[in-house]
């Protein structure tokens, strides 16, 4: 109520920047706290989509590896199957391609051997098998030309997808730095125009 607030002029508060509110603050003091409070959050965001970055480029580099070798161990004979082969990641760890393509959702193939031919033979009639089960289900690792060329082409197309998404994200991280300057020259800006705000926060973090 208007009477329970003889003294209180708020128009005039909001005029000046060092004026105090109730509660003991100035317009100045709350408005700094904000602007602290959203600068650490535009650091948090900027530091999670440079992580992300730094894990996309990582994905790229293991991306380049792996097109290499399938383009290096891709069968010259439409019948001939070879093994996917193998590449050291970013994080120095020996990688199969098969496998490392398929943990990334990347479609891959790869052609039956005789023992899984055989073994399907005996599931087909409810028979256990007599032979050794391979050591992947996908035929041991090796593709013939085609299987080659879809891998190939799955992964060029994964590559693109990756570097899009790159793209949008450092327009994205542009736009947060943008706004992250302006809170700190805002900021900057009414700690210069009240030195006792600077001495209370600088006191804060003795």
């Amino acid at each position: 109520m208007i009477n329970a607030m003889s003294g209180y002029q708020p128009y005039t508060s909001a005029n000046s920047v060092g004026n105090v509110l109730p509660g003991g603050l100035s317009l100045c003091s709350i408005m700094v706290l904000v602007l602290m409070e959203r600068y650490g959050i535009y650091q948090d965001l900027i530091r999670s989509a440079y992580d992300d970055m730094q894990a996309r480029n990582n994905l790229l580099k293991d991306m380049n590896k792996a097109l290499s070798v399938l383009r290096t161990n891709r069968p010259t004979d439409e019948k001939a199957a070879k093994d996917y082969g193998t590449f050291v990641d970013s994080q120095g760890t020996t990688q199969h391609v098969f496998e490392w393509m398929r943990e990334k959702g990347i479609p891959i193939e790869a052609t039956k051997t005789t023992l899984e031919k055989l073994n399907e033979h005996f599931a087909k009639r409810g028979a256990r098998s007599p032979f050794p089960s391979p050591d992947t289900q996908t035929g041991g690792k090796r593709g013939v030309q085609s299987q080659f060329d879809a891998a190939i082409n799955n992964l060029k197309a994964s590559i693109d997808g990756a570097n899009s998404e790159g793209e949008m994200a450092m327009i994205h991280l542009q736009g947060l730095l943008g706004k992250h300057n302006d809170v700190a020259a805002l900021m900057s800006n009414l700690l210069s125009r009240d030195q006792k705000i600077k001495e209370m926060i600088i006191g804060n973090f003795r």
